[in-house]
């Protein structure tokens, strides 16, 4: 099968992956018609923990350590099997083929091998969290990312880790994550309303199980940001003055009794905002 990517980052069949050094990428594959999709594994190695290459990427799972060379897709359920690795044999919440971990076309992937059942991942300095639905695949482009199983009676994480040297070249030099949409070079945003957002989305920004998508009231964001000089004031002037800011240069209205809930959702899914920004607070000084 051969893949395009749109401006939006979503991959379609028909033409080739480009994957130069300076593409970064952040996209999904409906796989609707693959052999996949319809629950059959196909042919899959062996999984062997601490496969040692110097090209591969680990899977944490409840403390033991996987290794996945590019040539092996690491596929995980509810019970262990012939190339699979079991998560709880007793948790029936779980599909018997929930996923996989697999390179193809130069880049790494989380693939969704159910047929009704979603998979969540999560970066854990990126932009929040993202609903991989099920006979869709997901482009890695960090070094670290957090696949959530959720099951009937717990929701079972699987961290994986990718080489550094891969991750830097798809970034190509980039720092932050980008989704095709509105970024921060778009709205730049000052160190004060960064620290302001921060707090406001600090439920956003928090990894799991502590993610609550629910942005905090300005006065709990200026306690989060350690009192004065922050207050409730400030907080919400800092915050009106981004919102403007979307309004003037990208047509983004903000508005209405939901308008910080939107302003999060987007902030984080954009990649304006990360996890970075909200351990960085305690780091910056107040003024």
């Amino acid at each position: 099968m051969s893949l395009d990517i749109d401006g939006w980052g979503v991959a379609h069949s028909g033409a080739a992956l480009p994957v130069a050094p300076n593409l970064h990428l952040w996209c999904c594959v409906n796989m609707a018609g693959d052999s996949k999709d319809q629950g059959e594994v196909g042919s899959i190695a062996a999984v062997h923990p601490h496969d040692s290459q110097s090209s591969s990427a680990s899977v944490l799972i409840d403390g033991e350590e996987f290794e996945v060379s590019p040539a092996q897709a690491f596929v995980f359920g509810r019970v262990d099997g012939e190339g699979v690795v079991g998560l709880d044999a007793g948790d029936m919440g779980i599909s018997a083929v929930a996923g996989s971990l697999e390179s193809a076309w130069g880049v790494w992937w989380v693939v969704n091998q159910s047929t009704k059942r979603a998979l969540i991942l999560e970066h854990p300095t990126g932009p929040g969290q993202f609903r991989l639905a099920p006979g869709h695949r997901h482009a890695l482009t960090s070094e670290r990312m957090r696949v959530l199983v959720p099951g009937a009676i717990y929701t079972h994480v699987l961290e994986v880790v990718l080489p550094g040297d891969y991750a830097e070249e798809l970034r190509g030099g980039n720092a932050r994550l980008t989704t095709g949409t509105l970024t921060a070079a778009a709205v730049a945003l000052s160190d004060r309303e960064r620290d302001a957002l921060a707090a406001l989305c600090a439920g956003y920004l928090r990894a799991f199980p502590h993610r609550r998508e629910h942005p905090h009231t300005y006065e709990e964001a200026a306690r989060l940001l350690g009192g004065d000089p922050w207050n409730a004031d400030k907080v919400r002037k800092a915050t009106e003055r981004v919102k403007d800011r979307f309004a003037n240069k990208g047509g983004l209205y903000f508005e209405g009794p939901q308008a910080n809930y939107e302003l999060a959702a987007h902030l984080i899914s954009s990649g304006i905002l990360s996890g970075e920004d909200l351990g960085r607070l305690a780091e910056r000084p107040r003024s």
